[in-house]
């Protein structure tokens, strides 16, 4: 069996089951920093999706200590998805060579003991093999149909590009409702739900094949429909604006990302998975304003419009690093789609 993705790296030291059930892992080979992973193993009800999303994983050291709120262990849940673990290899060199080289493409096989291994026809398979950034990944995770998750008022429209269910979770609390629409959705299928606020979530691959999507959302929150996007939704947008957007060397993964809010001066830890990023140097022509920025590398992590009602994330303020640094900005969509305005 072979397993080919794009192979990047994240610094996280837990999180690992949200992080390979998150849909923007998809077509990825991750490579673990910290050495042992596995150690609580994994909460089924507390996944960012239905399973495994990750090509396949690699590890200095597989674990499976027992714990109170583990349902199953690591090694079994990839081994139900038939997903492969690669262990017992120095994570941190990899991550080194990634870090002065950038991602590249990769390739997991697996072979039964006794069988003859043939690097070669390895390799050959890898170089065929379609790039990252040329794949559509988010037709693998999108949902075909609508989704309702609660029909309660106000009601917020999600475009679905592999969604991660700690969104959905973040805004239920606020007593939001939910319907899920999948990432291709047109303006009149999002109408049909007459919703009161629209979400573009986090989803994997290149936005540029989600362009038109961008100018979907830009056009309803042109209609005065309050609009967040987060991660590639914050990406999409700028694209639907007008912005650029560029492949990064070795993005961002982790929980561990801090960001600066430029209107109040304040940092707060957040959990990120991009691989793309905006280009500051285009907000100008798209009316964008920014608004919080990454102090490691001055990329831009949130934006938002001079005059329609538009605001957006790069990292995910649903999750919890921090642990809560940033899900106020919930707080803030939900007044927002009560008064059909942020207040930025």
């Amino acid at each position: 069996m072979f397993a080919f993705g794009e192979v990047v790296f994240t610094t996280g030291m837990v999180g690992y089951p949200e992080a390979l059930s998150d849909a923007s892992y998809r077509g990825q080979i991750l490579v673990m920093t910290n050495p042992l992973v596995g150690n609580y193993g994994v909460h089924l009800d507390l996944l960012e999706s239905e399973g495994v999303q990750v090509t396949s994983l690699v590890v200095h050291e597989l674990t499976d200590a027992p714990h109170w709120a583990s349902q199953i262990s690591l090694q079994e849940w990839f081994d139900a998805s038939g997903t492969p673990i690669v262990q017992w290899v120095d994570t941190r060199a990899v991550t080194k060579e990634i870090r002065e080289r950038g991602v590249m493409k990769g390739a997991v096989a697996v072979w039964s003991s006794g069988d003859a291994v043939n690097l070669d026809s390895v390799w050959r398979a890898m170089e065929e093999a379609p790039g990252y950034d040329e794949v559509d990944y988010v037709a693998e995770v999108s949902p075909r149909d609508p989704v309702v998750v609660s029909p309660s008022r106000p009601l917020v429209a999600v475009l679905d590009c592999g969604l991660k269910l700690g969104i959905v979770r973040e805004l239920l609390k606020r007593g939001m409702g939910v319907v899920r629409v999948p990432c291709r959705s047109q303006i009149d299928d999002i109408w049909e739900f007459e919703p009161d606020a629209l979400l573009l979530g986090n989803g994997p691959g290149n936005p540029e094949h989600l362009r038109s999507q961008g100018e979907v959302a830009v056009e309803l929150a042109s209609e005065g429909l309050v609009t967040m996007g987060i991660c590639l939704g914050h990406q999409l947008i700028a694209l639907g604006l007008g912005a650029e957007t560029y492949k990064m060397k070795y993005g961002h993964r982790g929980q561990n990302k801090p960001v600066r809010d430029l209107r109040t001066g304040r940092c707060y830890v957040t959990s990120q998975n991009h691989g793309f990023a905006v280009r500051r140097e285009s907000l100008r022509d798209a009316n964008l304003k920014e608004w919080f920025i990454n102090p490691d590398d001055s990329t831009l992590e949130g934006a938002y419009h001079a005059d329609l009602p538009i605001a957006t994330t790069q990292f995910h303020p649903e999750s919890s690093p921090g642990p809560m640094d940033t899900s106020w900005l919930f707080d803030l969509f939900a007044e927002a789609v009560r008064e059909g305005r942020w207040r930025l």
